[in-house]
C-alpha cells in the first residue's frame, strides 16, 4: 500500500486488453479517469497489433508491451518480468492469457489484479430471450438502451484497484470522477486531408464493420444520404457552405465507398479517405468532421473518442450489450424486431435469411439526425477547442490537483 506523504504518491499500473479495437478505444477511459488523478501515474499498456498503437500515438506517455495472438510461454515469462516493478494490474479481457499472467504476478511478485466485469452472463441471457422471443412477439424497449456502458464496466476495475492502492486522503471523490473514452489529438499534425476538412462541413461515414452481418446494406447508406442532400439543399442554415463527404475504413471499404458514391448524386466534396490512413490518423481526420454515419463498429468509438458525434446503426446487435454511443449528441437506430441481438459479436448469419434488422430501419430519422449535427457543427466544435485537454493525454488540473471545470 502507499502511505500519505506530502508529496504526490508516485503509481505504476500495468493494464491488459489486448482485442478488439473497438473495445480497446473505450478501455481508454481508465487512462482518462488515471490522468485526473493528484498522482504520479506510470501506466503500462498490454496489448497487440493497430489497436496498441492507436494508443500509444495518443498517449504519449504510455508505457506498451505487445503480447501477440500467438505468444509462447518463453514470450509471457518475458511480459511477467517487464511488469514485475508495478503496483497494481488491471486485466480488462479476462482471457487466459490474462489470467495467466495476474497468476503468475501475484505468485512472483506479489502484484494483486483487478478484474473487469464484461457481463457476460447478462449478454448470454439476452441471446437467450432473443432466441426463445423470434418474432412473435417486439424487442422489450430495455434491450434498446444500455444500462451501463461497457467503458464504465473497465473504469469501475481501475477504481476497485486505485482504492486498494492509494493513501486514504486520496480515495475520496473516486467514485464521481467522471471519465470518457479519450484519444488525445495534437494540433501540430496538419496533413494536407486535415486541412481540406477543416473548411466547410463535412459528414463521416464508414461503412464497414467486424464482421458483414453487423454492416447495413449499402442501399440503406445510400438512401439516407440521398434524404440528406435533398433535405439539405431546402435548408438555409446549410445553404451558406458546402457539405463534404469523407470515408473512412479499410481497402474493402474503399471499393464499397467506391460503390455508394456511383449510386449517389452527392453534388458536393468527396474524400475517400478508406484503406489510406492509419486508424490513428483516422482518428485525427475524424475530429474534423461534424458527424459519423457508421455501423455498430470501432470507427464510432473512435469518433466519439475525439467527440464527434455519430449515428450508430444497429442490427443483430443490441444497445444492451453497452456499446451504444455516449455523447448527448450521438445516436443509436435500431429495430424493434424481436429475434435481436442474434449472436454475441453479430457475426452469426441471420437465422431468417432476410436481414429484416436492417431492411425495417426508420431512414428519414437517421438523416434528419445527421442534418441536425451538420447545422450544429460549428458550434460544437467551438466548444471542443475550448476544452482543457493538451496534446501530451493529460488534464490540466488546479492547485489541488483536481479536474478544472
Amino acid at each position: 500500500m502507499l502511505t500519505p506523504s506530502a508529496k504526490s504518491p508516485e503509481i505504476r499500473i500495468a493494464i491488459y486488453r489486448a482485442s478488439s479495437l473497438g473495445d480497446v478505444v473505450l478501455a481508454s477511459a481508465c487512462l482518462d479517469l488515471i490522468s485526473q488523478l493528484p498522482v504520479n501515474a506510470q501506466i503500462t499498456w498490454i496489448g497487440r497489433g493497430a489497436a496498441l498503437e492507436l494508443l500509444s500515438k495518443s498517449w504519449p506517455n504510455l508505457k506498451t508491451v505487445a503480447v501477440e495472438k500467438g505468444a509462447t510461454l518463453l514470450d509471457l515469462n518475458r511480459v511477467v518480468a517487464e511488469l514485475q516493478g508495478n503496483h497494481l494490474f488491471i486485466d480488462l479481457q479476462r482471457n487466459l492469457r490474462s489470467q495467466w499472467l495476474a497468476r503468475n504476478l501475484k505468485a512472483l511478485h506479489r502484484i494483486p489484479s483487478f478484474v473487469a466485469d464484461k457481463a457476460q452472463l447478462a449478454r448470454n441471457r439476452l441471446l437467450f430471450e432473443a432466441r426463445v422471443r423470434g418474432r412473435r412477439r417486439p424487442l422489450p424497449s430495455r434491450v434498446q438502451h444500455a444500462a451501463t456502458l461497457q467503458y464504465n464496466m473497465m473504469a469501475d476495475a481501475v477504481r476497485r484497484a486505485l482504492k486498494f492502492q492509494l493513501p486514504i486522503e486520496l480515495r475520496e471523490g473516486l467514485d464521481h470522477l467522471n471519465c470518457r473514452p479519450r484519444l488525445p489529438i495534437p494540433n501540430d499534425f496538419d496533413p494536407p486531408w486535415r486541412k481540406e476538412l477543416r473548411f466547410g462541413r463535412w459528414i463521416a461515414v464508414a461503412p464497414g464493420a467486424a464482421h458483414p452481418t453487423k454492416q447495413a446494406p449499402l442501399e440503406s447508406l445510400i438512401s439516407i444520404l440521398d434524404i440528406l442532400r435533398s433535405s439539405a439543399g431546402r435548408d438555409p442554415s446549410l445553404r451558406t457552405s458546402p457539405i463534404g463527404i469523407a470515408f473512412f475504413g479499410d481497402n474493402k471499404d474503399r471499393q464499397v465507398a467506391r460503390r455508394i458514391l456511383d449510386g449517389l448524386a452527392w453534388d458536393g466534396p468527396m474524400l475517400n479517405l478508406a484503406g489510406k490512413l492509419s486508424l490513428w490518423e483516422s482518428a485525427v481526420a475524424l475530429s474534423e468532421a461534424n458527424c459519423l454515419l457508421s455501423n455498430d463498429s470501432s470507427l464510432s468509438h473512435i469518433a466519439e473518442a475525439v467527440e464527434t458525434p455519430a449515428a450508430v446503426l444497429f442490427g443483430p446487435t443490441v444497445e444492451a450489450f453497452g456499446f451504444a454511443p455516449r455523447l448527448a449528441e450521438s445516436r443509436s437506430f435500431s429495430s424493434p424486431i424481436g429475434c435481436r441481438p442474434c449472436s454475441k459479436h453479430g457475426k452469426a448469419a441471420c437465422r431468417f435469411g432476410d436481414r429484416l434488422c436492417f431492411a425495417t430501419l426508420p431512414l428519414a430519422p437517421i438523416a434528419d439526425h445527421l442534418l441536425r449535427l451538420l447545422a450544429d457543427g460549428d458550434a460544437n466544435r467551438a466548444v471542443i477547442n475550448k476544452s482543457n485537454i493538451d496534446i501530451s493525454g493529460n488534464i490540466n488540473r488546479n492547485d489541488h490537483g483536481y479536474l478544472n471545470s
